[in-house]
């Protein structure tokens, strides 16, 4: 008896039935309900992870589910350049996302995610579908988290003002001269109407209430706008 020749057949037996194997998850992967369910666990985790302050097990779930997803497909030989050049690239802008302040990267690398899945296999109408159906059950989610436990999404916190910039919180757009309403002051240029006054011998820039006003004459400051400082004549 040859051993040699026996084991190897035992090995090519072996081989055969591992790619068996792998063969079937792939066709189990490739097959409507499996991959709709896919695509949901997909579009909701990640949904999930996008208004999780970190990393959690949601998000991990749904990364492999992805690339369960795409193996399975790759494997069953149903994907094509196209679909792996937009998947790529969607993952790559993805990744970008997260050292990058901003959400237009990473939405245009889940739109190009997206139109990746639909494209795998040979029936995109069938692929359509389960995005479709995967979009809703996410519009549902989102509805839940926003409406019902409040959750807002992190990184935002760090691109949007929430402070109030008002006055009653001390902030200033300009210098606040409202304390000089009803003091005296001298004009240092003609006010046609507009000139230069002092006050507490300070220069400050003011109009007239409607008259011309010389120079070297006292004046009353009657209101303060901002940087308007109107004044009038003392006769």
């Amino acid at each position: 008896m040859n051993y040699s020749n026996l084991i190897h057949t035992l090995l090519l037996t072996k081989l055969t039935s591992g790619n068996n194997w792998v063969d079937h998850i792939a066709h189990l992967i490739t097959q409507p309900f499996v991959s709709l369910i896919l695509t949901c666990i997909i579009f909701l985790g990640f949904l999930y992870q996008l208004y999780s302050k970190r990393i959690n097990i949601i998000g991990i779930i749904a990364s492999l589910a992805l690339l369960l997803l795409f193996l399975g497909f790759l494997i069953n030989g149903d994907v094509n350049v196209l679909s792996v050049l937009l998947f790529t690239i969607g993952v790559i802008l993805v990744i970008i996302e997260l050292f990058i302040i901003g959400a237009v990267i990473g939405i245009i690398g889940m739109t190009l995610i997206t139109l990746s899945i639909i494209m795998l296999g040979d029936n995109i109408i069938l692929m359509l579908g389960n995005v479709v159906v995967a979009l809703i059950l996410s519009i549902i989610e989102w509805v839940l988290l926003v409406k019902i436990f409040k959750r807002k999404i992190p990184f935002l916190d760090k691109v949007i003002l929430k402070d109030s910039t008002n006055s009653e919180a001390g902030y200033r757009s300009h210098e606040d001269r409202s304390h000089l309403v009803g003091k005296t002051a001298r004009t240092v240029t003609d006010l046609r109407p507009a000139g230069i006054i002092t006050c507490d011998d300070e220069r400050i820039d003011a109009v007239s209430d409607g008259t011309f006003i010389l120079r070297n004459r006292q004046v009353k400051i009657l209101e303060v706008e901002g940087t308007r400082v109107v004044v009038r004549e003392i006769e």
